[in-house]
């Protein structure tokens, strides 16, 4: 990958191209010029490029010493509109364009990826993929940035803990070196760190859970609990003078059960009953007819004869009485014996009511009803507390079951994991070597660098025994550049696909002839150095030497942003 250009717009406005060299690139203040070259804005484009890469706008126009906004620059970014955009290659060797408003609104802070505008999600998965070669939660793109935008004093003087950012915790550095020291699947990382974070906070709430249980004695309680319930239990259908009670309980539901049989075969009896008694009142109904005798007076009475039709009606009605007898007979058959089943399952029914009386009187003379009241009563209570204590034992084994099943997950990965460790070690050691080769040169003692590689944990602490640097002086600057030169250079020895390029600031504070040694080295180098530093520190002879690789030259009559 390469970084190609950076510009500057002011209200539409090209105001300043900076174009990026292969290898070494100064940004410095101009050289013979009576005026100072402190305050110039040497420093501003490591920060607005920190910016680009979603960092914090403060930087660029808040004082580091005083923390107070520098006015002309506030006023700047509040009344006129600011973009800046940065051209590069990605690791795949593809043209982008990343572009963003300098406002100190946040809401106009714009994301613009290849001309168009995108949410910052978009902006950012974009940049972790190009350039980082990261399509996986974590590492995040904050936490990468300043390894490779050392743009403040922190940066600058932490050689591995150079995130000072909140809440940053050793697994985020781990997580971290470990991408940096290629970690080609980063989405295991993620699953690792989560796996982890899963599993700690399982273990805190397992070590609570235990710990009250251990303290308050529930698993003696809930055994004494139910003792407690088993004997009231048993109390309730204890046996007294010989009679056993759960036995008079067992006769009681034997005759409910029976009950219930004989109330259906009842209902079904008197249902039969009831439709053979109504079908005879109808069929009696129909015998209502005049007698023939009748039927002639009246007739003759009225000077009519029908001797022939009664005739005819006298055989009709013959017929019907004897179809009626017939029905009536055929209807009635069988009435008796329902009646005598009904009587007979009725006379069973109360038989078996005066049984249950009799056993349930049986049952309430073992024992006075207030007695049962109260132990049932005792019972429901410690059931209630029962509840209460094994719902605290059944979310620890809840717990326990969850982190079995997460530390099984975590064993599961322990084979991809093995894999990526191994490349991880394998560029460990050539960095070694690099910087070995570095620190030697520079201060004539190596340097010794290790990741403390944890192969079971999956877990890195890094560290640097710097023998001969100093705190925060200059040698300590120096171990940093040479880490970070060492960093790309193992990154294009073992051709991984990392970001080959890094940002110190303000490098004043090095010695002159250490200063020579970096530029030296950085303009071999397979990757692109970007440093900031006063021009006083050259003499013509160093500036005459180093002048081709100047991509910004500023002064109090040219200051970054022209103003």
């Amino acid at each position: 990958m390469k970084l190609l250009r950076f510009l500057l717009e002011i209200d539409g406005k090209k105001i300043r191209e900076i174009p990026f060299f292969d290898n070494l690139n100064i940004i410095t203040s101009k050289k013979n010029s009576d005026a100072s070259g402190n305050s110039v804005g040497k420093s501003t484009l490591g920060r607005i490029l920190d910016y680009l890469f979603d960092g914090s706008i403060k930087p660029i126009y808040i004082d580091e010493e005083f923390q107070t906004p520098k006015q002309e620059i506030e006023q700047l970014l509040t009344k006129s509109e600011v973009y800046v955009s940065l051209e590069y290659l990605g690791l795949d060797n593809q043209y982008n364009i990343i572009k963003r408003r300098l406002s100190t609104n946040v809401d106009l802070q714009d994301y613009i990826l290849n001309g168009e505008e995108v949410t910052s999600k978009e902006y950012n998965a974009h940049i972790m993929g190009s350039i980082f070669n990261v399509y996986s939660a974590k590492p995040t793109l904050r936490k990468l940035a300043p390894k490779f935008f050392r743009t403040t004093q922190h940066r600058m003087t932490k050689t591995v803990n150079f995130d000072n950012g909140r809440n940053v915790s050793r697994s985020d550095i781990s997580t971290v070196f470990l991408y940096l020291f290629n970690f080609n699947d980063t989405e295991i990382l993620t699953k690792v760190h989560k796996l982890k974070t899963t599993i700690k906070g399982y273990e805190r709430n397992l070590k609570a859970f235990n710990s009250v249980i251990s303290q308050d004695k529930i698993v003696s309680s809930i055994t004494s609990i139910r003792r407690e319930i088993a004997k009231l239990e048993r109390s309730l259908l204890s046996s007294e003078k010989g009679i056993d009670k759960l036995e008079i309980v067992s006769k009681i539901n034997a005759i409910d059960d029976e009950q219930n049989t004989l109330s259906d075969e009842i209902l079904s009896l008197d249902l039969k009953i009831k439709n053979i008694i109504e079908t005879k009142k109808i069929l009696s109904n129909n015998e209502q007819v005049y007698l023939l005798s009748e039927l002639q007076s009246i007739y003759e009475y009225a000077s009519v004869k029908i001797e022939s039709t009664l005739e005819d009606y006298r055989q009709a009605l013959s017929f019907h009485n004897h179809l009626l007898s017939t029905k009536l007979e055929f209807v009635s058959h069988g009435l008796i014996n329902l009646q005598e089943e009904h009587e007979k399952a009725t006379v069973r029914f109360a038989q078996l009511n005066n049984q249950k009386h009799s056993l349930f009187d049986e049952l309430k003379s073992k024992k006075k009803i207030e007695e049962i009241s109260d132990a049932m009563k005792e019972i429901g209570k410690l059931d209630k507390e029962l509840a209460k204590l094994t719902a605290i034992i059944d979310k620890k084994d809840d717990i326990d079951s969850r982190l079995f099943s997460e530390r099984k997950n975590l064993t599961e990965l322990s084979g991809e994991l093995e894999a990526e460790l191994t490349n991880v070690a394998s560029f460990e050691q050539k960095f070694i070597d690099n910087f070995k080769k570095y620190t030697h040169d520079f201060y004539g003692v190596e340097y010794k660098f290790s990741l403390h590689l944890d192969q079971e944990k999956g877990e890195c602490i890094p560290h640097v025994d710097d023998v001969e640097s100093n705190n925060e002086g200059g040698l300590k600057r120096l171990e940093v550049v040479t880490f970070d030169l060492a960093y790309i250079k193992t990154v294009c020895d073992k051709k991984a696909l990392r970001p080959n390029f890094v940002l110190h600031d303000s490098i004043d504070e090095i010695d002159i002839q250490h200063v020579r040694k970096v530029f030296d080295e950085s303009i071999k180098l397979p990757g692109q150095h970007i440093v900031s530093m006063l021009s006083d520190k050259l003499n013509h002879e160093d500036y005459q030497n180093y002048k081709p690789h100047i991509i910004l030259e500023l002064s109090q009559s040219n200051k970054f942003f022209k103003i």
